[in-house]
C-alpha cells in the first residue's frame, strides 16, 4: 500500500526564502517533468536544496537539459505557500 505524503510544521521552518521562491516559481511552469530553464530565475543550487528535502525530483534529461518534477510533498509546500495548510496528500 501507498504510504499517505504529509507536511507538516517542521518542514514549513525548514523552508528558506529561496525554497520558498523555487517552489512558486516551479508551480507556475510544472506540471509534469519539465527543464529548468522553464523556471526564470530559479538555479541548479535551489534544485538540489529541493531535491535534498524530497519536494522536487529529477528526470531524464531533456534536449533543454535536465528535468525537474514537483513531488506529492512539493505540492503540499505549494499549497502551504498559498495560505492552505493541507498536511496530507490525497491517497490515488
Amino acid at each position: 500500500m501507498n504510504e499517505a505524503v504529509t507536511f507538516d510544521e517542521a518542514d514549513w521552518r525548514q523552508l528558506t526564502g529561496h525554497d520558498k521562491k523555487a517552489l512558486r516559481t516551479l508551480a507556475r511552469v510544472s506540471i509534469d517533468f519539465e527543464p529548468l530553464a522553464k523556471a526564470s530565475g530559479v538555479g541548479q543550487k535551489s534544485m538540489d536544496a529541493l531535491i535534498a528535502k524530497d519536494l522536487t525530483v529529477e528526470g531524464a534529461p531533456s534536449l533543454h537539459g535536465r528535468t525537474f518534477k514537483i513531488t506529492k510533498k512539493g505540492w503540499l509546500a505549494v499549497e502551504w505557500l498559498q495560505g492552505r495548510r493541507t498536511r496530507v496528500y490525497p491517497e490515488s
